[in-house]
């Protein structure tokens, strides 16, 4: 019976949750898990494993890579000798490094980015240790200013030859989280000029030099908690940033097609889409467990930065036409998480 009950609340948040389909994306009406985290870091896990009976059932046999690729509709690519041209907003560190190192391991030429000149010189020169030869170069630019993304495009451009890939990634959360009346306007300015206007300045770069080129290119956003609507209380201001994206990849996805069937442009087709990496974890994220429960399930659900950007990187560079949806954390991977807790314990933070 426990498992029976399962099943039905996982198909009623499915259901709950739906969106249409957009576009040629076989993957939209089925919603991330991302809206679900908080309500994971906050039940108790063993409850969330009432039906285990269903949840090993359902998982036996599947690889990791199985039921997520089959939800994702993205084919990897790893190919070598690609060489794309790539720009990663906010990249000298944390999930927007990885992604950088990620790319550069698969040969790809990267420029990053970011607003402190010590952490992107720093960023730069690990990635060239690491990787001798490849093509790196650091630009210091404030994602959310004009003029700076418009200096990182022109960068970009002239020291690889165009762009193929633009990762707007950089990104602002609440450090303290409280309800918007007590949180300071300065504050929300800021939240929204790096998440929002920095989507759309970085969007705006790329695809004008995208349309101008041959074979075109894909713009990529980010997703986070709120993506899909649901609540994210002390921290709104953010979640309603994230809200905004998948609409933004709609309206850019049908400009952008207009584009290239008015003959707009005299290069390739540029694709727009979101990344959805789920529960990172980082510094800010380990300072939300100040529970046994929720360090518990941190523990259960949240990866690495480097193990995302490898699952994420590849489908990224195989992703075809427009309007995608690429996630990392799927609601059969939250499962499988769950029905392997033990194997997660103390990963990120200690239990007792």
């Amino acid at each position: 019976m426990g498992a029976v009950c399962t099943c039905k609340w996982m198909l009623q948040r499915l259901r709950r949750h739906r969106r249409p389909t957009v576009g040629d994306s076989g993957d939209e009406a089925l919603p991330g898990a991302e809206h679900l985290q908080l309500h994971l870091v906050e039940m108790h896990w063993r409850s969330f494993l009432g039906g285990s009976a269903a949840t090993l059932f359902a998982l036996a046999g599947l690889s990791r890579d199985q039921p997520v690729s089959l939800l994702n509709w993205c084919s990897a690519d790893t190919r070598p000798d690609r060489g794309l041209r790539v720009v990663i907003t906010g990249s000298s560190r944390e999930l927007g490094f990885s992604l950088a190192r990620q790319f550069v391991s698969l040969g790809d030429a990267v420029v990053i980015s970011g607003r402190t000149p010590a952490t992107l010189e720093a960023a730069t020169a690990a990635l060239r240790a690491e990787f001798p030869g490849c093509r790196v170069l650091g630009v210091q630019a404030d994602a959310s200013n004009a003029a700076d993304v418009e200096r990182l495009a022109d960068a970009a451009a002239a020291e690889l030859g165009g762009i193929d890939v633009w990762v707007c990634n950089a990104g602002q959360s609440q450090q303290v989280k409280r309800p918007l009346a007590e949180t300071a306007p300065g504050e929300l300015q800021s939240i929204v000029d790096t998440n929002l206007m920095g989507a759309l300045l970085g969007a705006r770069a790329a695809i004008a030099r995208m349309q101008q080129q041959e074979g075109g290119g894909n713009v990529f956003f980010v997703d986070g908690n709120g993506s899909w609507g649901n609540p994210t209380p002390g921290n709104a201001a953010y979640g309603a940033t994230k809200r905004a994206l998948p609409q933004l990849r709609d309206s850019l996805a049908a400009e952008a097609a207009a584009a290239a069937a008015a003959g707009g442009g005299t290069g390739g087709k540029v694709g727009v889409h979101v990344v959805s990496p789920g529960m990172v974890a980082t510094e800010l994220l380990f300072r939300y467990a100040d529970t046994p429960r929720k360090a518990r399930n941190i523990n259960i659900i949240a990866e690495g930065p480097d193990e995302v950007a490898a699952w994420l990187v590849p489908r990224m560079r195989g992703v075809e036409g427009s309007g995608r949806y690429i996630r990392y954390l799927t609601i059969p991977e939250v499962l499988r998480r769950y029905a392997t807790a033990s194997q997660r314990k103390g990963r990120f933070i200690p239990e007792d």
